[in-house]
């Protein structure tokens, strides 16, 4: 049992992980058809809203996201939306553009149950050349 306990957490602390930041969102109030498509068109008219978010300002290749959301009910139980999301951190630049769809179905005279499908590309830039960044030990191939 001992050597199992060993192989186990050797095994867990020799994988290598890899991830990703994915855009910060802190005002969900004013995001809510960029994280639930089942929002769009919620509102009793034509809804916009963009906003800008900077993080560690002054240092270079800080996180910037900036993000533009429109969004409208077309007759009384769908609902259309666009949302473009600009992210950059550092070398990397990701662009998103979606689409969103709502179905919306009266379950009481106050309630609703609503549906939501979001449809998009992703554009990946990763900015890293010989010319953008400094190498340290240029003789190192990796």
């Amino acid at each position: 049992m001992k050597n199992l306990v060993i192989i186990l957490l050797i095994t867990l602390f020799s994988v290598q992980l890899n991830a990703q930041q994915d855009p910060q969102y802190t005002q969900y109030m004013y995001n809510m058809n960029i994280i639930n498509p089942a929002y769009t068109g919620t509102t009793e008219g034509l809804a916009v809203g963009a906003l800008y978010r900077s993080q560690w300002v002054g240092l270079d290749g800080g996180p910037e996201t900036f993000t533009f959301n429109i969004h409208s009910p077309v007759g009384k139980q769908v609902g259309l939306g666009l949302s473009v999301i600009s992210d950059q951190i550092g070398p990397v630049n990701e662009t998103n553009a979606y689409v969103d769809f709502s179905y919306t179905i009266p379950v009481g005279n106050t309630t609703k149950l609503a549906f939501g499908l979001k449809g998009g590309f992703t554009f990946h830039d990763i900015g890293i050349a010989e010319s953008q960044i400094s190498l340290i030990d240029t003789g190192d191939p990796f």
